[in-house]
């Protein structure tokens, strides 16, 4: 069996490590969700501390309730600051803290008593098993450590109702039972699955902000499409995938026409919306099977691998004819709305993706010069003047 001085000492060090860790973030980020997991790390740490005791002191109130209720105030907080992290304004927490106020009221009664460690794990229990819960619910980009700490805040849960059976025993039973070392074990098992979930909780918080940052930086606020950094990476990494390698590559660039005339005659602010709904009409249409990104101003630009000059052409001209036939409206304004495209094509590595936009958006200056409203995919103006 481990032993369990070292097992304690060990969770200890680890609780205040991880507990200082999250002061320093919520000093850097001011996220009230990490100063309350710190304050869960710190109450597990005091509550080891109180617990730990018994062995010198013979103050019950210290060593028992005071153990008791820091040890159901560290889930509490780690729930508490869930919502908080979640950003969930319109859930009363007002039960979570019923719940603290009832049992610190129920176990000063019941303090010096088996049946106070029995009600403490009960408690625990169930809190675990609702953390386990909103971890579940909360959308992290680390599937794997998201499923590990669920299973962590759950067995933790089983665990702590073990105890309550284990610790049931001399009461249900007629004969004097020794429940020393299973409670040993339980205790052991505790202190590692609490320690264990600590570990696991900042790396799964870091990689939803290592990927919100990331989505910030290559993501354009306004139409919520990939920006030009964001398009370029993501490109290349489409076309680095083994199933792209030797097939045809197509870019579609456009641009809305005569979009400086609804700046000037319905205000900017229109004008935003109108992009958001370029590029919302982009969205349904290429979700599945292209990169889109607004490039510029009023221009996108949509990736297409494993599509021919024609494919892409047809995919040009059914998106032009659907912003064309179907008005804009926004404010009581009704704003035709058209675009001209520029499409250009090539065999995967045999053009540069900035070489591929580069001649997309010189067919798409000739689509403008010849008469706007139209894809162009090839580059002789006169015979674009003719048609």
């Amino acid at each position: 069996m481990l032993h369990l001085p070292t097992v304690i000492c060990l969770s200890f060090i680890l609780n205040l490590m991880i507990g200082f860790f999250f002061v320093s973030v919520y000093k850097y980020k001011s996220q009230p969700a990490f100063l309350l997991f710190s304050l869960a790390c710190f109450s597990f740490a005091a509550a080891e501390v109180f617990a730990s005791i018994r062995v010198y002191i013979d103050f019950p109130f210290v060593t028992h309730y005071l153990a008791n209720i820091f040890i159901i105030l560290s889930p509490l907080l780690i729930i508490v600051g869930l919502f908080k992290y979640k950003n969930t304004q319109n859930i009363s927490l007002m039960p979570l803290y019923c719940i603290f106020g009832f049992s610190a009221f129920l176990l000063l009664a019941i303090y010096p008593f088996d049946a106070a460690k029995m009600l403490t794990s009960l408690i625990i229990a169930g809190l675990f098993i609702y953390s386990g819960y909103l971890i579940k619910s909360i959308s992290f980009v680390a599937k794997t450590q998201q499923k590990a700490l669920t299973t962590c805040f759950l067995v933790h849960s089983g665990v702590m109702l073990l105890q309550v059976a284990v610790l049931s025993i001399p009461v249900i039973s007629s004969n004097v039972v020794d429940i020393t070392a299973p409670l040993q074990i339980i205790l052991i098992s505790h202190l590692i699955l609490a320690t264990l979930s600590a570990l696991i909780l900042p790396f799964l918080l870091f990689s939803n902000t290592e990927y919100t940052l990331s989505n910030l930086a290559n993501t354009d606020s306004l139409s919520q499409l990939l920006n030009r950094r964001g398009f370029f990476n993501k490109a290349k990494e489409s076309l680095n995938q083994l199933s792209n390698k030797d097939k045809s590559v197509s870019i579609i660039i456009l641009d809305i026409d005569f979009f400086k005339r609804v700046n000037d005659e319905y205000g900017h602010d229109t004008g935003d919306q109108a992009i958001k709904w370029i590029a919302q009409n982009i969205k349904e249409q290429f979700i599945n099977t292209g990169i889109s990104a607004r490039i510029g101003g009023e221009e996108f630009a949509i990736l297409l691998p494993d599509y021919s000059l024609s494919a892409a052409r047809e995919s040009a001209e059914y998106l032009r004819e659907n912003i064309s036939k179907h008005p804009f409206y926004y404010k009581g304004a009704h704003i035709n709305l058209s675009v001209s495209a520029g499409v250009s094509t090539a065999l995967n590595g045999q053009m540069s993706i900035k070489d591929l936009l580069s001649l997309a958006d010189k067919r798409l200056y000739l689509a403008k010069e010849t008469g706007r409203d139209k894809v162009v995919t090839f580059d002789e103006k006169q015979l674009l003047l003719q048609s």
